[in-house]
């Protein structure tokens, strides 16, 4: 193996904020060493707009999240025709405030393909005639289409509100009334909608609204784009699967055991993408830092092993717009000072 990429895509964090793991001291040491002897460089476009390039397809470093992820679609493109307009949308829960809607860790939502299914269908019975389409992503998300709006609107991807605000992030420019009207019907939809009711029985999160970024015009056809590569991609983070799928890939599944990943003869470059909620829904009591733990448990501190004992080349770690690399050859800067327990969270802000 000659490359390991690994993506915590919604870790966007302000480290002095942050709580300690309850695992104590010395809770993620392959992040820890990362911080202490590798080189970091801040991400200006984010971790997509860097995996595009790192897959040799540049020509996508530029394109908005929505205009790749549909390209993931079972029928694409046929299912976001080119003269479509493409955005994410993405289920949250959010909590009403006194005087705002809160948004945490815990928010973002991945639904079960058939809850995603039944929004599908119902959104396309009620807004019938609107000229919007919902379509279900194999990831729990959700892919907006409809016809472009002329003028332009700034979005946030909504793992971003957690150092901002919802309000702070709500569409911004000409064409922002648009998206902002669309959004406030999604949430009355929403309320007291079958799947919510569904959800509320077996004790899970109702789906509260459809956050709606990252759009853009659909992409040219996979088979149009199609190049080799012998790279892997792990995990259903959306982009991903349609950034392989524009690359003439497919994605698979994260794997159970990270380190035989790495020992696999033939392997190349693999690159895996994790998500802090996804692990903040299934353990109730963790917070980030115990969340970040886990991660560093099963995939960095692994793949740092791996690295030492000469079975892999280069590491790298994405997360909150920065990179952390680390090479065989540079693993040993002994001249570099100890960072603190905390090294990690604060080489990545």
């Amino acid at each position: 193996m000659r490359e390991i990429v690994i993506v915590i895509r919604d870790l966007y964090l302000q480290p002095e904020l942050e709580p300690a793991s309850s695992q104590g001291e010395g809770a993620t040491p392959g992040m820890d060493h990362l911080a202490r002897f590798g080189d970091k460089t801040t991400l200006p476009r984010g971790w997509r707009a860097w995996t595009a390039h790192w897959l040799g397809l540049p020509q996508y470093a530029r394109e908005p999240p929505a205009s790749i992820a549909a390209a993931a679609l079972p029928d694409a493109p046929a299912a976001a025709p080119a003269d479509r307009a493409v955005w994410m949308a993405t289920p949250l829960h959010l909590v009403a405030g006194l005087n705002s809607l809160h948004f945490d860790r815990r928010s973002l939502l991945h639904l079960p393909d058939g809850e995603l299914a039944a929004l599908a269908a119902s959104f396309r019975e009620t807004f019938r005639g609107s000229g919007f389409d919902l379509h279900p992503l194999a990831g729990g998300e959700l892919l907006l289409s409809g016809a472009p709006i002329r003028a332009p609107s700034t979005t946030t991807e909504p793992a971003r509100m957690v150092v901002t605000s919802v309000a702070e992030s709500l569409p911004a420019g000409e064409g922002a009334p648009a998206l902002r009207r669309l959004g406030a019907e999604i949430e009355m939809w929403l309320h007291g909608h079958p799947v919510n009711g569904e959800r509320a029985r077996r004790g899970a999160p109702p789906v509260a609204s459809l956050w709606v970024w990252g759009g853009g015009a659909a992409p040219a056809s996979p088979a149009a784009a199609a190049r080799e590569t012998a790279a892997a991609a792990f995990g259903r983070d959306a982009y991903v699967r349609g950034l392989w799928r524009l690359a003439g890939r497919e994605t698979g599944p994260m794997p159970v055991d990270w380190a035989a990943l790495i020992g696999e003869p033939g392997a190349q470059r693999a690159l895996g993408v994790v998500e802090v909620a996804e692990l903040l829904h299934a353990n109730s009591s963790w917070t980030l830092a115990d969340a970040v733990a886990d991660i560093d448990r099963r995939l960095i501190s692994p793949a740092l092993a791996a690295l030492h004992r000469g079975a892999l080349d280069r590491l790298v770690l994405l997360a909150n717009d920065r990179s952390l690399s680390l090479r065989a050859a540079n693993r040993w800067r002994l001249w570099r000072r100890m960072r603190t327990v905390r090294g990690g969270f604060e080489a990545l802000a």
